[in-house]
């Protein structure tokens, strides 16, 4: 008891009761299981459909990520080329 460490005069204390001596005949919380559950709610996709809007969302994603590249690439080829042409 001496490396307790005591509150100032006047803290609200917390008790804890060690498993052993917590009371045991508190019943579990138990949460209300809906009996029915509808199978298509209006405006909410099926998980098949959120699969397949996950796939063309990575698609389109991919697709402007190639398209930017070619035209830095583009870009690119098209400013090494002017000066060459300039030259003659």
């Amino acid at each position: 008891m001496e490396d307790e460490k005591m509150l100032p005069l006047g803290e609200p204390t917390l008790r804890f009761n060690p498993p052993s001596m917590a009371p045991t005949n508190i019943p579990p919380v138990v949460k209300p299981v809906p009996s029915y559950v509808p199978p298509n709610l209006p405006g909410v996709p099926s998980p098949k459909q959120q699969q397949w809007g996950v796939v063309i969302s990575i698609v389109i994603i991919v697709l402007m990520i190639i398209i930017g590249a070619f035209y830095a690439w583009g870009q690119r080829i098209a400013e090494n080329q002017i000066p060459a042409a300039t030259a003659q």
